[in-house]
């Protein structure tokens, strides 16, 4: 794979980005090959256990998924052209009757991920990818998000034990579908009550190294709109003073992405001149 060859229009737009700092998750639906979700799933119905790390070797159609411009695309918008496959990764098999999982971040006991960078609400060095090789419905298992909770890592363990969030987004997918989420990003696999085996492949991504530019398709023009939508938006109703620390990450976020580009965040009336209330 070479993220470097990846054409332009496949990475992502500005809107785009800033919907992934503050929500936290991107959906991709790449352009496959027919067949080739039902020969993932059939491949990994056949097994008679989890391979785990190695499901790459095992079931090498997935490589195809990977190496897709389009998530190749999102991926090096995310974490730059030189963005690697960590060596972790993990099939998920949701049968029928699986209970759901409660609500998590992943490995929060380690605050560095590879290459000895340690984990920040503003920053975006590993992600999770997870690709469904089949239809996902509402009683097969979809993952549940909660939007912009990948800038608040310190959130209260007790969390773990609520669940159907108000502003939950639950991944009802088309087969092929790829979720890009913040590796710190608050999220669970739910009940399957259908009749039917939902199987998710989770990959890691990691960025490699920093970058001084936007690694995706970004226009300078689009700044206000962007810092409009980063003080402004709420993907999930939160306390007041979570959402104002989710708001300040998030610009944060924001400006080590765009590096040279980033957001003039000085002082600015945005009241002046406006009709008033």
């Amino acid at each position: 794979m070479t993220a470097t060859a990846v054409a332009t229009d496949h990475r992502l737009a500005d809107d785009e980005m800033a919907s992934f700092v503050i929500r936290g998750y991107h959906i991709v639906q790449p352009d496959l090959r027919e067949g080739l979700n039902q020969e993932i799933y059939d491949a990994l119905d056949a097994l008679d256990t989890n391979p785990g790390d190695g499901v790459l070797e095992t079931v090498p159609q997935l490589n195809e998924v990977w190496n897709s411009p389009e998530v190749v695309g999102a991926l090096t918008s995310l974490l730059g052209p030189d963005y690697e496959m960590f060596s972790h990764r993990h099939c998920h098999r949701n049968a029928p009757g699986t209970p759901s999982q409660q609500i998590h971040q992943d490995n929060m006991n380690d605050l560095r991920v590879s290459g000895g960078q340690v984990r920040s609400p503003d920053r975006v060095d590993l992600v999770l990818a997870m690709y469904y090789p089949q239809d996902v419905e509402q009683n097969m298992g979809p993952t549940c998000i909660l939007p912009g909770t990948h800038v608040l890592n310190a959130l209260p363990e007790r969390m773990a034990s609520q669940g159907n969030f108000r502003d939950q987004f639950i991944a009802t997918v088309p087969a092929g579908s790829v979720v890009i989420l913040h590796y710190d990003i608050w999220h669970a696999g739910t009940a399957n009550t259908s009749k039917r085996v939902r199987y998710m492949l989770k990959f890691l991504f990691q960025r490699t190294s920093e970058w001084n530019v936007p690694s995706w398709n970004h226009d300078p023009a689009n700044d206000a709109m962007i810092r409009t939508r980063l003080e402004a938006e709420n993907p999930m109703g939160m306390q007041r003073a979570l959402s104002a620390k989710q708001k300040h990450f998030r610009t944060r976020m924001w400006n080590r992405l765009a590096g040279d580009e980033s957001l003039d965040l000085s002082y600015r009336d945005k009241w002046a001149g406006g009709a008033w209330n």
